[in-house]
């Protein structure tokens, strides 16, 4: 049995679509009739980037909430 990692759901009709003939030139190069291959999605834990300049403060604040306060005090504007 061999899994492949899939990293999208994409991928799962890309692999049965090709997965008879990659069996078949795998059982006929290893001499194996009892290959079977099956496809497992992996989970990413994946978070997203922060692009503008109030999503990078806001991610700040998240990690410091004493930023905000400072933000405040000095009266600054997070979008510039």
């Amino acid at each position: 049995m061999i899994t492949l990692f899939l990293n999208n759901p994409i991928e799962e009709p890309l692999l049965q679509g090709m997965k008879s003939d990659f069996v078949g030139f795998l059982r006929e190069k290893l001499n194996n009739s009892t290959l079977q291959i099956e496809g497992e999605l992996q989970q990413h834990n994946t978070k997203r980037k922060a692009y503008t300049n109030k999503e990078k403060f806001d991610y700040l604040v998240d990690k410091n909430p004493y930023i905000k306060e400072l933000q405040e005090k000095l009266g600054l504007d997070p979008d510039y």
